[in-house]
C-alpha cells in the first residue's frame, strides 16, 4: 500500500518503520531533515516551519505531513542558521 494513500498511518507499524528508514536513509544523504528540526510545527496534515520561513510552494509556505515523514527537506532547511536538532 502506498504511504501516501494511508488513512491512518500512526496505527500501523510496518508503515512507522518504513517511514523511520526512509528517513534515516535521507539523513545519512543529506544531513539535515527538516523532520529534526525542533522549529517545525505541525498542523493537520502540513508542517510549518516556527520561524516564519517558507517550506514548501504551497500559498502558505507550508510541506505536507507525510512528506516530512519520509524525509523530504526543504531547501531552506539545508543552510538555515536557525535549523535546531539535537545533534546540530
Amino acid at each position: 500500500m502506498s504511504l501516501m494513500s494511508m488513512s491512518n498511518i500512526w496505527e500501523d507499524t510496518t508503515t512507522l518503520n518504513r517511514l523511520q528508514e526512509l528517513r534515516d536513509d535521507k539523513r545519512n544523504g543529506s544531513g539535515r531533515l527538516s523532520f529534526d528540526c525542533f522549529n517545525l510545527k505541525c498542523k493537520e496534515d502540513r508542517a510549518y516551519c516556527s520561524e516564519g520561513r517558507r517550506l514548501g510552494t504551497a500559498r502558505d509556505g507550508s510541506l505536507a505531513l507525510i512528506a516530512v515523514l519520509c524525509g523530504v527537506t526543504s531547501s531552506i532547511c539545508k543552510d538555515c542558521e536557525d535549523y535546531n536538532s539535537e545533534e546540530e
